[in-house]
């Protein structure tokens, strides 16, 4: 049916208030459909907004735990590198006084051994406490001694208090008093070494040490020798 047909069987007036509420039917469906639509994007956008904040959260976190992985990975590797360090510098000793122990069984000095019971050297270095010093002590023994040997050492420090002359055991200087740390069983070669704190107003000049040999449990021989105190260690 036309429109004109309508309006001549209807009348035009109701014709067009027909219109009228059809478009206003119209355009309230489309804004109701309209809101609703909006609400689902809007909660849309706040679901995608939680779940980005979330990540947000969990990458923080993830990269937190990564950091944390990347710094105990370099305190592991640093650990290993000192270890492997350690290691090194223990077998260049070990090879150094494998090298002293050949060069002691070629020439001996009688005056300084005991039957092949040698004392090589004395080494003294600052350490980090204010009157505190590391000394060690090298014992040798010659190849063809099949033997352990065994004793203790005593030694004393030979200097000035104030500029009188002046002796002090060794053992009563050192640190938390450990006299165990002079104390020696070995068969080719053993390093004594500890740390000792000097007296204030005590400059050292020399050490001499003495030790009674056992083997055994039965006395061998006794050893007597000095070193002198190193000048470069800077006691003021």
């Amino acid at each position: 049916m036309k429109f004109s047909e309508l309006k001549g069987q209807f009348g035009a007036f109701k014709v067009y208030v027909v219109i009228a509420v059809l478009l206003g039917l119209s355009g309230y469906l489309g804004f109701i459909l309209g809101n609703e639509n909006y609400a689902i994007q809007q909660q849309l956008i706040d679901t995608h907004e939680v779940s980005i904040k979330n990540l947000k959260a969990e990458n923080s976190r993830l990269t937190k735990d990564l950091n944390i992985l990347g710094v105990e990975l370099e305190v592991a590797r640093l650990a290993e590198r000192r270890g492997f360090a350690d290691i090194q510098n223990g077998l260049q000793r070990e090879q150094a006084l494998n090298e002293k122990i050949a060069f002691f069984e070629m020439v001996m000095a009688p005056e300084l051994t005991q039957d092949g019971f040698l004392i090589e050297g004395f080494n003294i270095e600052p350490s980090l406490s204010d009157k505190a010093y590391r000394f060690e002590l090298i014992l040798l023994q010659q190849n063809k001694i099949k033997r352990p040997s065994s004793g203790r050492l005593n030694a004393k420090l030979v200097g000035s208090l104030y500029g009188e002359p002046h002796t002090i055991a060794l053992d009563s200087l050192l640190v938390n008093q450990d006299k165990s740390v002079l104390r020696y069983s070995f068969k080719y070669f053993q390093l004594i070494e500890g740390e000792l704190i000097l007296p204030e107003g005590f400059l050292p000049e020399k050490v001499e040490v003495k030790t009674v040999i056992y083997q055994n449990k039965r006395k061998k021989g006794e050893l007597e020798t000095s070193f002198d105190w190193p000048s470069d260690t800077n006691i003021e």
